[in-house]
């Protein structure tokens, strides 16, 4: 068993209480002077690597499943994906590669992913998590803003073509002898390995690494280089303005985030079978709902490569899934599908939403519709390495629906003024975030990773957030969503909330557009169940006496779908973009 020890960036010292005592005693520690609670955990904080734990856990339940890909039909169980990423981990340094070294994952949802990524957990490397749609463009700048030496790409599919892409950017690859790649305009990068089955010239092979170093007793060595304190991922920002920033997390804070937010979603509880929506790339794919499997003996289910809502369906049905995760347009998406199937064996016990603000009244569908036992919402940012508040077990729905949950364990949060000045609770304003979860800092960029993370290690979070004295959170959006009307601060989400209780909207997005006399005029942008009807003047009569007037949206826009990234976060600069060129 692994030795577990207090470790936070506060030197807070935390002891070990029953829950409900815990719970208590974090409800005690706030302060006078305003919003700021610290909860300091039920039980201390471990220190050990992202490779130990899962380690641990292969250990512990060697024939349990760890991974069933539908799509592929494969099954894996803990024991064989630990030696498979053994036996990857040492034939990658064999190749060349050192302890920090970053190997890209860049490809979709499959086992290839997941044992590339405890591979380089076992081998004391750094998983980069790359989106599988980048082109060109925005892969040449991850290859070179984190110098990869490796890049893992998966088998082509029907609209993704990695090697391919490859070729274009890379021309010296066909020429190259596997694992010596030499790119003029790469030159951290020697090796391309594909995680599936297919076989491209310069490319390396899953299956021809790991057979010839099946003897993998060097790993030990490999994993006892690294440190808790170490790097372990970098999470690539979505980039849905300019290019991303890399967050690079720590072994400590993937190993105790996962740990406590699986406890949170009773992902310890039995053995759940727990189906993934989010693209592996993502936190809540990779962090809050694969590495929290791994670390607690649950099994994941992947459905699909790419998100397929009618997959998502078909695997909880087929694979009795007990849990699921995914972003709130996957729900919304989920709850339309079950509508036209009518009734389906359908037997969840938790359902979790988040990756982006979810509406009440969606909480509240999730739960009734797809007859979930217990709907639970989570608030986090990859610079956090995820997890920040979280819903506790036994919160009721309308807890769930008006909060994103209580502060995680060994976090300490407060809401801030645009002075810097901490503001009473239940008063609106930016959320800072502090423990042994926020990120070391952006891969090579000194500048941005000071202007996020201070010295006294407070992470701004950039998000209008409300916090109350029981150390629940409400989100009000994001700062830079925040709409100016005649001089007038407008949140988005507040109207979003409150146009998606209408009966004829399934989602909505509120948006400033240009006026010439107010500055920013709000229009709603709405999507409708089939064949109904939503004019102005029902907008309207939906809010008024809801809202105060100059929050009503005079400007009404529909959309059959909103653009969103591969996460499924909804691209409001697109919708933007659409109304202000006429093509909305």
């Amino acid at each position: 068993m692994l030795s577990k020890n207090v470790f936070n960036k506060t030197g807070l010292v935390s002891r070990t209480f029953n829950n409900s005592l815990a719970l208590r005693l974090a409800r005690q520690l706030q302060t006078e002077n305003g919003s700021y609670f610290h909860n300091p955990g039920c039980e201390p904080l471990t220190a050990a690597t992202l490779g130990d734990v899962i380690a641990e856990t292969a250990h512990k339940y060697p024939g349990r499943v760890a991974v069933r890909s539908v799509h592929e039909d494969l099954t894996v169980t803990y024991e064989e994906l630990l030696n498979r990423a053994d036996s990857l981990g040492c034939a990658l340094r064999a190749q060349g590669f050192q302890k920090g070294d970053r190997l890209g994952l860049w490809t979709h949802n499959c086992v290839g992913w997941v044992v590339g990524c405890v591979a380089a957990a076992r081998a004391g490397l750094i998983s980069v998590l790359v989106n599988p749609v980048y082109e060109k463009a925005e892969l040449r700048f991850c290859i070179n803003k984190t110098k990869l030496k490796g890049l893992m790409i998966g088998d082509t599919l029907k609209n993704r073509d990695y090697y391919g892409l490859l070729n274009t950017l890379i021309p010296e690859l066909q020429s190259s002898k596997e694992g010596s790649l030499k790119s003029k305009e790469f030159p951290s990068l020697t090796s391309i390995i594909n995680g599936g089955k297919e076989k491209f010239s310069g490319v390396s092979t899953f299956d021809s690494l790991i057979s010839n170093y099946k003897n993998n007793a060097d790993i030990t060595k490999y994993g006892s280089e690294v440190k808790p304190e170490d790097g372990s991922l970098i999470l690539l920002t979505s980039g849905t303005t300019g290019d991303p920033k890399a967050g690079l997390d720590s072994h400590i804070g993937v190993v105790n985030n996962v740990y406590f937010s699986g406890i949170r979603n009773s992902f310890n509880e039995g053995h759940p079978i727990i189906c993934v929506q989010a693209p592996l790339f993502h936190a809540l794919g990779a962090i809050v709902t694969l590495l929290s499997s791994l670390r607690h003996g649950a099994t994941v289910v992947l459905p699909s490569p790419t998100y397929n809502v009618a997959a998502n369906v078909d695997a909880v049905c087929a694979e009795k899934c007990s849990i699921i995760t995914g972003t709130p347009t996957m729900y919304l998406d989920m709850i339309s599908h079950v509508k036209r199937k009518g009734d389906l064996p359908i037997n969840l016990r938790v359902a979790l939403a988040a990756g982006a603000p979810c509406s009440p009244q969606l909480i509240r569908q999730i739960n009734a519709q797809l007859k979930v036992e217990s709907v639970r919402a989570l608030y986090g940012l990859s610079e956090t390495t995820a997890c920040v508040f979280q819903s506790l077990p036994e919160d009721s729905v309308e807890v769930v629906a008006d909060t994103v949950g209580y502060t995680t364990d060994h976090c300490e949060v407060k809401v801030i003024d645009d002075k810097g000045n901490t503001v009473p609770f239940g008063t609106a304003g930016e959320l800072m975030v502090r423990g042994y979860h926020t990120m070391i800092g952006y891969w090579d960029d000194s500048v941005k990773t000071k202007q996020t993370l201070k010295d006294d290690g407070w992470l701004h979070t950039g998000d209008k957030f409300i916090l109350s004295e029981d150390g629940y959170g409400k989100i009000v959006g994001r700062l830079k969503d925040i709409i100016i009307r005649g001089g007038e601060n407008i949140a988005p989400k507040e109207i979003e909330d409150l146009l998606n209780t209408h009966p004829d909207v399934i989602d909505s997005q509120v948006i400033g557009v240009s006026d010439e006399r107010l500055g920013e005029e709000l229009c709603a942008v709405v999507r409708l169940h089939e064949g109904a009807t939503f004019t102005v003047h029902d907008l309207t009569n939906h809010c008024k006496g809801k809202l105060a007037r100059y929050k009503i949206p005079r400007i009404l826009k529909i959309m059959d779908e909103f653009p969103k990234t591969v996460s499924g976060k909804i691209q409001k600069f697109k919708i933007k973009e659409l109304i202000e060129t006429g093509k909305l």
